[in-house]
Formats: structure tokens, sequence, C-alpha cells
């Protein structure tokens, strides 16, 4: 993949991950957004690697529209919900039974969940409460696909009265039900049972449990609570070009208390320290671990190239020994790894101290190595897993430090996390 060739891709990703309205908290999100986009023509930063379909500097594009789109549906209508990034805080007061009031606003957010009837095929689904209101959609088709919209109110402590408000799935407009949900003690996993409903398309969607799109642009779970999830929108084994779709549980993973999920995206996929979540900023980040889909060598014609090395295959072995020839790059001894059953190779990397190449608008030294955007600067040390899907496809797995002094530390951690990674 390169960065050029692919931007038409690449932005196609993007507005397929967007919604086409403004939720009560997009405007917030918006200039969240604005406030921590780095403002360069070339998007490589001083991590182990750049975002590719969820780079800030696409979004950078359309930020004036979207603003302006967002304050209008903004003023049009009114917001009770919570910031973004916030932990909905789970205490909630009682409502007398029988009596119909807004839903609390700890409830008022939009929900990742897994495959439901109404979703193409492996998609994910999400749902939505205002603060009387419920909309479910596929996960990355926020206005476009809507089911079962319905009214909502809270009748109770810990109950809510849903009535549909539009025919459709089977279901005729009116139709009620009534659901019990709960909150875990960080506010972050929903989990939603059934007392009764009239419709049973929704009836089969609304139950279950629900993760809190805790991230300021809504498309990944930011700070996780303990417990296994699954990826939205990460496609391990899409090749290069190709047409995307999400694919839910692409990756599935299990993190112990202290993370959070950054980005989830078709090329790539992003766990940090929660520590490290916003208001932290990307290029302040001391720590992570990024998956990335069907790594290529990178040429080094020049600094930053994105472009393809020709002759180098996509092998595991093929990457692991053209990177033991890239000047200006430190590697260890490749070992073999093997990770819930699929096997490869892992060696560590750094940066030549004598190294003095930078990327075009960047100060420090800086060595980029396989697409799609892994790079390695002064300093900083990378643990690099490249693992053998099966049927030719290939992923790599890096855990990154900033300073090399807590990689060590960080490493014991992180491959706890990494060890438990399924892909499909």
């Amino acid at each position: 993949m390169t960065a050029n060739d692919d931007f038409d891709r690449i932005c196609r990703a993007w507005l397929d991950l967007m919604p086409d309205e403004s939720p009560d908290r997009a405007v917030h999100a918006v200039l969240h957004a604005v406030e921590t986009t780095p403002q360069m023509r070339r998007p490589w930063r001083r991590l182990p690697w750049r975002s590719t379909t969820m780079n800030r500097a696409i979004l950078a594009i359309g930020t004036t529209a979207v603003v302006v789109a967002a304050v209008a549906l903004y003023l049009g209508g009114s917001s009770s919900s919570p910031e973004v990034g916030t932990s909905p805080t789970p205490a909630r007061s009682a409502t007398p039974s029988g009596v119909s009031a807004p839903l609390p606003p700890e409830l008022q957010s939009r929900w990742f969940g897994g495959h439901r009837d109404f979703v193409q095929l492996d998609k994910g689904s999400t749902l939505a409460f205002t603060s009387r209101g419920l909309v479910m959609n596929e996960s990355n088709e926020w206005d476009s696909l809507r089911f079962l919209d319905s009214s909502a109110a809270a009748v109770g402590d810990g109950q809510l009265r849903l009535e549909l408000t539009t025919n459709g799935n089977g279901c005729e407009a009116g139709d009620v039900g009534t659901y019990s949900w709960s909150l875990s003690p960080s506010g972050r996993t929903l989990t939603v049972t059934p007392d009764s409903d009239d419709c049973a398309a929704r009836l089969s969607a609304v139950p279950g449990v629900w993760w809190l799109a805790g991230c300021p642009n809504e498309l990944c779970l930011g700070e996780l609570d303990t417990g296994t999830y699954q990826s939205q929108y990460f496609v391990p084994r899409l090749d290069p070009g190709a047409t995307w779709e999400p694919d839910f549980g692409g990756l599935m993973y299990t993190v112990p208390e202290g993370w959070a999920n950054s980005n989830d995206g078709p090329d790539s996929f992003e766990l940090v320290p929660a520590a490290e979540m916003p208001p932290v900023s990307e290029s302040d980040r001391l720590r992570n671990i990024g998956v990335f889909r069907q790594p290529s060598a990178m040429t080094q014609d020049g600094p930053c190239s994105d472009e393809v090395e020709p002759g180098v295959g996509r092998t595991v072995d093929d990457l692991v020994a053209w990177l033991q020839t890239v000047s200006g790059l430190v590697t260890t001894e490749p070992t073999p790894i093997t990770i819930n059953g699929r096997s490869g190779q892992t060696l560590d990397i750094s940066l030549d101290p004598s190294w003095t190449a930078t990327c075009e608008g960047e100060s420090e030294r800086l060595l980029t190595y396989l697409n799609p955007g892994l790079a390695v600067g002064e300093d900083q040390r990378v643990r690099l897993i490249l693992l053998d899907l099966g049927e030719t496809d290939v992923v790599a797995i890096g855990v990154w430090t900033r300073d090399q002094s807590t990689f060590d530390d960080f490493i014991s951690e992180a491959m706890q996390v990494v060890e438990s990674f399924r892909f499909k």
C-alpha cells in the first residue's frame, strides 16, 4: 500500500465509517479532533507507525464543512449527553414505576455491539440512545441504514420503555417493548435484558452486552473494562487495494485493567495504556501496541517513501530476511513465536545511532521500514511480530516504546495482551 496511490480508497473507508448526521455529542467530538489533528503535509509522527485509514490528516480536509453541519444540527436540537471522552457516571436517580422520564445521561451514548440479524454478513452493530430515542445501525452506517427507530423513556430505576416510530423489520409503528439495563461500575459496558416486546425484531436485536464508543470520534472503544473484546472495523486479511467491508471480530483480544482501544480501522488496530488516551495527543504517547494487515517491504530509495520494495515477498520469512538488510535498522536475531496456533517470527528493532535521515516535515531522525506506515525513531524500540495467518495472509504486530529504558517493563505487560490475540 502507498499513501498516495491508495488515497481514494482511504477516503472512501473514512467516509464509510463516519456518520452522515451529527449526534448530540458531534460538536464536541469535531472540535476535539480539530484541536488534536497534526497540521503537516506528511502524516509521519514520532510513533512507530502512522494511522492510515483513520488518518487525522484526512479528517482535517473536511473539518470546516463538518463543523458547520454539526453546529447547524446542534442548534436545531437539544443535547443532554455527557461530554465525549468522559466515562458515564453509573449512579442514576430512581424514577417511580409507571412514570416516564428522559433516559438518564449515562445511557445517552453510542454503543458498539456484535452481529445482529438486521446487519449484513459478519458486520457489527451500534445502538444509540438520545434523551428520548433509540436507533440501531450497522457499525459503519450511522444514518443511511437505520433500524428500529423508537421513542424511549425511563419508566423505573434501570428500566426503559421503547415504542417503535415507523413500520419495518416485520414490526408496526406503536409496538411497545420494555427492557431492563445495567452498567458496569466504570459505565463502559452496558447490559440490556428484555422484559417484553411486541416487536420480535427489536426483541432479538436490543438485548445483550454493548460497549461504549468511548473514543473522541466514536469510532473505537476508548478505555476498556477488564475482559475480552472484538474489533469492529479491522480486517486482517484485506488485500491492498481490495474493497473494504467491516468484519466484526477480525481481531479478538483480552485486556486486564488499565488498557484502552485508541484506533480501529480497516488497515490497523491499536491498544494503549489507558493513561495515554486523550487529552494526551498521539504525538506525546509513550507506549502502544499496533496491529497491521498485510505488511510489505518499504523501499529505501528515499526517506518515508510509502513505496513497496520490488522483489521482496510478503511471507513472514521474506520480510524478516529483508528487515535484516535495511541500512539504519538494528535488529535482534529473529526467533519463532506462536500465538493461538498462528506461527511467526519476532525480533526487536531500534535505530542505528549513526542514522541521520528524517521524513519530510520532521526534525527527529526516523526510518520507515514496512507498509502500512511502520517506522522507528531515535531512542525508540519496537518488538515486531510477523504472524502467518495462512492462505498467504500475514499480520504485523508492533509493541513500541518511545524510551528504550521503559521497553523491558512494558514488554512484559504488553505481551500478555498480544498472546491473547485471535484472528479470523
